[in-house]
């Protein structure tokens, strides 16, 4: 279980319901811009939880600022840094919302955005993650890039179609969708933590575990900014190494279990999509490391 120092809340959230959890540390500057883009929705979520890692009392100033303009602002600040992914976990475990979907402090919302997926999910209620398109702002230079690959994820293909569409390139960005929060609750990223287990392509792994046993769906517009400021994107593995650093056995050897036991793919399945995944991990880990 969880515990903060302070926590600021309002109400229980609807039965059908999103709450955006925005984990912070140390970057009371650039949570503005998360809280700003929040604000601006045309539609607003339910719930916002900041999960505060930091060491002093910016960020809840920050906090303090947004609250009048968002509704069901809410602020946890834990009593010691508990990790990003104790951090995560706990804006899960706060969240009395249907459905969960982080936000880091230094990306922004399209302002359309929880309409949209408001919308997709009135109709489409039994999706259990939903992804979506993405660009990457770099904030010193000025330059903004979409990403080259959305995979064809939709809610009429098996775990295994939208399983190999995510491996024709896995990102890691697109660990930042919307969940149904009761599969968050029961998901190898608890029980990595719980372990203290960290591995470089973590949040690819989980996103690859996510679309082999759940109902995913990715939605075509690009809805997020992924902000970067410094002029150069900074490449860091797990523990914060350099890339040249990098472990890729761990992931290796995690995601081949996750595929051995998904639940959703029969046996057959499960063998043809190893050699897929080999594939797509010697390419992505051997790229990342040589800094391509």
């Amino acid at each position: 279980m969880f515990t903060a120092t302070k926590r600021i809340t309002t109400q229980k959230a609807p039965s059908l319901s999103i709450c955006i959890g925005v984990p912070t540390y140390n970057r009371p500057d650039l949570l503005e811009r998360a809280l700003a883009s929040i604000a601006a929705q045309i539609k607003q979520p339910d719930e916002v939880i900041i999960g505060d890692n930091s060491r002093d009392d910016a960020s809840e100033k920050v906090y303090a600022r947004w609250k009048p303009y968002i509704t069901y602002l809410q602020y946890i600040r834990h009593a010691e840094n508990i990790g990003p992914a104790g951090n995560f976990l706990a804006l899960v475990e706060a969240s009395s919302s249907s459905h969960f979907m982080w936000l880091a402090d230094d990306d922004a919302l399209d302002p359309n955005h929880l309409r949209i997926v408001k919308d997709f999910l009135a109709i489409n209620p039994s999706v259990q993650f939903l992804g979506w398109g993405f660009q990457v702002r770099n904030y010193v230079t000025g330059s903004t890039e979409h990403p080259s690959y959305l995979p064809s994820i939709t809610l009429n293909k098996g775990g295994f179609e939208n399983a190999c569409s995510y491996l024709d390139q896995p990102i890691s960005c697109y660990f930042y969708g919307l969940y149904d929060r009761s599969i968050l609750r029961k998901s190898p990223l608890r029980r990595w933590h719980e372990r203290k287990e960290t591995f470089d392509w973590m949040d690819v792994a989980f996103v690859m575990h996510i679309i082999l046993n759940y109902k995913s769906h990715f939605l075509p517009d690009s809805l997020v900014t992924y902000g970067i400021d410094e002029a150069v994107r900074p490449r860091k593995g797990s523990e914060g190494q350099s890339v040249s650093a990098y472990s890729p056995m761990p992931w290796l050897r995690h995601g081949t279990m996750i595929i051995l036991r998904s639940s959703r793919l029969s046996l057959l399945e499960r063998l043809r999509i190893l050699p897929k995944f080999i594939y797509a991990w010697k390419n992505t880990t051997s790229a990342a490391i040589k800094g391509k």
